[in-house]
Order: C-alpha cells, then sequence, then structure tokens
C-alpha cells in the first residue's frame, strides 16, 4: 500500500508538471536566477556542472543526522553539509515546499527530469524546471541567455576572483581582433566573450566597417554602477543579460 500511494504521488506531479514542458520561454528577473542558481550548485556536490541523482541520494543519507528520513534547515545548517545556507540549500529539491527534503522529493526530481535528461541535469534544465512552476515574470531575460551570459562572465574572470576587470574587458577584446587593427568585424564578434550571443546594433551600427574597443567599454561603463573599474556578476548580468538573444 506505501509503495502504491508513493507511485501514485509520484504520477500524481509528473501529470501536473508535464502540460508546462511545451511553453515558450518565460521571462525571470536576474535576482531569481541568481538565487536558483545558488541552489542548483549546492546540489552539484563535485562541481563538474550536473546535478547527479546518485550524488544527492547519497549526500541525503549522510545528511540525515538523526534518521528520520528527512533533512531539516537544521541539518542543512550543519556540520554534516557543511554550508551555512539551508533556506537555499533546501530549495533544491524541496518538491512540496514543506521546508524539509525527503527521498521521495529526490526521486520525484530527478524522475521528473530524468525522462527528457536521463539522471543528471545542467544549470539550464533545472532552471527550466523550476520557472515551469511559475508564472512569466512581466519583465527579466529567458534562462538560455541566463545561463549564456553567466558562462560568458565566468569565462572572462581569468583569476576567478568573480569581478571582471576592464583590463580583463579589453583582453578579450584583443583577442577577438584577429587582425590587430584595434576594430571587431561582425565576423570577430563571436570571438569578444562580453558580447557573444549580444544584440550591439545601439553601440556599433556602423559594424560592417569595424567597431572599435572604445564602443564597447561604454557598454563596460554603463554596467558598472559604482564606478569602481570591476563588474560583479550581478553587474554583468544586468546590461549584458538584458541584451543577451535565446537563440
Amino acid at each position: 500500500m506505501i509503495m502504491t500511494a508513493y507511485i501514485v504521488s509520484i504520477l500524481c506531479i509528473l501529470i501536473g508538471t508535464a502540460s508546462t514542458a511545451t511553453s515558450s520561454p518565460k521571462l525571470a528577473k536576474i535576482s531569481t536566477l541568481m538565487d536558483l542558481t545558488v541552489a542548483f550548485d549546492l546540489g552539484d556536490l563535485d562541481d563538474d556542472g550536473f546535478a547527479e541523482y546518485s550524488e544527492n541520494r547519497d549526500h541525503f543519507v549522510r545528511a540525515d543526522t538523526n534518521g528520520d528520513g528527512e533533512i531539516s534547515d537544521t541539518e542543512v545548517g550543519g556540520d554534516s553539509v557543511g554550508e551555512d545556507v539551508p533556506s537555499v540549500a533546501l530549495k533544491f529539491v524541496d518538491i512540496n515546499g514543506d521546508g524539509k527534503i525527503t527521498m521521495a522529493d529526490i526521486d520525484i526530481f530527478f524522475f521528473q527530469l530524468g525522462r527528457e535528461y536521463g539522471n543528471e541535469i545542467d544549470l539550464e534544465e533545472y532552471l527550466e524546471y523550476w520557472l515551469s512552476k511559475k508564472e512569466s515574470e512581466k519583465s527579466g531575460i529567458t534562462v538560455k541567455a541566463f545561463v549564456r551570459a553567466r558562462r560568458n562572465y565566468l569565462v572572462m574572470d581569468i583569476d576567478d576572483n568573480l569581478k571582471v576587470s576592464e583590463k580583463e574587458f579589453r583582453s578579450e577584446f584583443r583577442v577577438a581582433d584577429y587582425d590587430k587593427n584595434g576594430n571587431l568585424t561582425p565576423e570577430e564578434f563571436s570571438g569578444f566573450r562580453p558580447i557573444r550571443n549580444v544584440n550591439v546594433t545601439a553601440y556599433c551600427n556602423n559594424g560592417n566597417a569595424g567597431c572599435p574597443v572604445a564602443n564597447f567599454l561604454i557598454m563596460f561603463n554603463e554596467a558598472n554602477g559604482d564606478n569602481n573599474k570591476f563588474l560583479s556578476m550581478t553587474e554583468y548580468l544586468k546590461k549584458f543579460g538584458e541584451l543577451t538573444t535565446s537563440k
């Protein structure tokens, strides 16, 4: 009887979420996507860019310190997990939003996504899953645009300090400028990480003749709200993320 009820609960959730799978891409605020990304990173236990079913089941057993079959916010914030971020960690697979993670949450979560992606999911798949449960926001960016812009930022951040300096920005320009003439042609745009998949018409309306680094630095300076010559990820995403295409 218990197993039957468990299977029925899984099917009910699958039926409830399946209808959203084919909907058009939704918009979400960057802050929403950043919060969900933190939760995903906590579920990506070996930092390989994927959250895996077997890893999370094994981790559940270790984190359930009192053996009651569920992980509470106290256990998430304790030494067994090593991260003092209980509210975010619980969001990773808390399917019913009751503030606790059970093995059923993990099974249902990965079973739902596993039908399409297998037993591991990447950030884009994870974000699409959770946004399928929410109403589209009036402003923001799509998941694909967010993931692309975030990836570009991390590649530019050469010293991994979560700051992109003007020097790093200029360095990317020099790498993309294949003929070293100080201008990027449309053919060279794809090699310039800050603007990959970005609509730059407003800044390079004469792009066919080449676009100098000064034009791109206008974008950098507009994004750099505190004028400290560094772009945080949030600053970068607010400026370049909204210009990033989803195609």
